[in-house]
């Protein structure tokens, strides 16, 4: 199933307009080759984690709750250009390459720089894998890498919650593997991306990670949680830790605290979390709400969007 995925939240433009320096001019030549250096980065949330204030807006969580990330890899490959005229391949990197996001904070980490391009506009697909013996580890962990390739998981997302003296640890091990095509350039809102002829235009994958601790996958009035991930961490008998596995004790209809009984916010009113009609009626947890986010989390060049096809 392919899908666009909206965002409204402030935070994919003003990444987008911190990083635009780097990303190149756009326009188009009618001759001529140009290369493309493709980016991949997690912006300010990575960088500082939550809360953070970033053009005059702040990010935080509504239940009180800090963050700081320690990890997010990611697996990353099939970069494909073609030309939209006639779908001939005009670039390619097989890949894969796994990227520890987190350590780029405050910079993108290269991906890959394509050469010998037409110098023209063309279109952008990639794909997040699975991670297997065939990737190349760019800078992850190494213990952690060959844990991902022994279970063919496709994200690590690591960190630690605080609220009111406490510390929560969050390990999010995923295997969401996506194909992302027919990707809209988050800079002018037009499809691909302008190849200039005897220059390098920058572009940038973006790893949007608000996506994960929204209550709502659909677009508008998101608040950023984490009471309803705290509430089962050692539910699996890891002290204070909350991981995937974990997630699949709140049910999206029914959520509760940690000693089972409906959980609120500071008002009083229960908290609920908008799934739209993006996850299947038989499988409402917080696990498949968190795996739906990290797949339609993922931008082009800022707020840019692909279609999405779940492998």
């Amino acid at each position: 199933m392919k899908h666009y995925r909206m965002s409204s939240s402030l935070v994919s433009i003003a990444v987008f307009l911190s990083l635009a320096f780097a990303l190149g001019c756009t326009s188009e030549d009618v001759a001529g080759e140009g290369s493309l250096r493709l980016q991949a980065g997690g912006g300010k949330a990575l960088e500082t984690g939550f809360p953070y204030t970033e053009g005059g807006v702040e990010y935080a969580f509504v239940d009180g709750w800090s963050l700081q990330f320690t990890h997010y890899i990611t697996v990353i490959g099939d970069v494909k250009l073609t030309d939209p005229d006639d779908g001939s391949v005009a670039g390619f990197w097989d890949g894969p390459a796994i990227i520890d996001l987190k350590k780029g904070s405050g910079s993108n980490l290269e991906v890959v720089t394509l050469e010998g391009l037409p110098a023209k506009r063309l279109d952008l697909q990639f794909r997040f894998f699975e991670a297997t013996a065939k990737a190349e580890n760019r800078n992850a962990d190494m213990n952690i890498v060959e844990e991902m390739i022994a279970e063919g998981y496709s994200y690590w997302i690591e960190g630690d919650a605080s609220k009111d003296g406490e510390t929560v640890h969050f390990l999010l091990r995923l295997k969401t593997p996506t194909l992302y095509t027919d990707c809209i350039n988050g800079k002018d809102q037009t499809k691909g991306i302008a190849i200039e002829a005897n220059k390098t235009i920058g572009a940038l994958i973006y790893a949007h990670a608000l996506h994960l601790f929204w209550d709502t996958l659909a677009a508008g009035d998101e608040s950023l949680r984490f009471d309803a991930f705290a509430a089962v961490a050692d539910s699996e008998g890891e002290s204070d830790t909350v991981t995937e596995s974990e997630l699949v004790y709140q049910d999206l209809t029914d959520l509760q605290d940690e000693n089972g009984d409906p959980l609120r916010d500071e008002d009083g009113s229960r908290v609920f979390y908008n799934t739209g009609s993006a996850l299947p009626q038989d499988s409402l947890t917080l696990k498949t709400f968190v795996e739906y986010a990290a797949r339609y989390g993922v931008h082009f060049n800022g707020v840019g969007l692909c279609l999405s096809e779940t492998e």
